[in-house]
């Protein structure tokens, strides 16, 4: 019955969108501080308070966005992917 039920599940379970969000780059990373707080934890396995300690420490040791427009924030984020 149990591996009835796995393989059952297994369709479903696989058949859901994960990464549905339209945006990318600073807009990503906006929704991902902005949005709901597990959001940021289960992409970048961080929690938001500490990922935006990170970016102040970060900007105080005087990192600076990037030439190219990419934000402290942004940078951070691609670290942590």
């Amino acid at each position: 019955a149990a591996a009835a039920a796995l393989v059952y599940a297994k369709d479903h379970y696989w058949n859901q969108p994960y990464h549905t969000s339209i945006l990318t780059g600073h807009g990503w990373v906006q929704e991902l501080i902005h949005g709901h707080p597990d959001r940021i934890y289960t992409e970048l396995g961080i929690s938001l308070h500490v990922f935006l300690i990170l970016v102040a420490q970060l900007r105080a040791l005087g990192t600076v966005d990037s030439r190219k427009g990419i934000t402290v924030e942004e940078q951070v984020a691609i670290f942590l992917y």
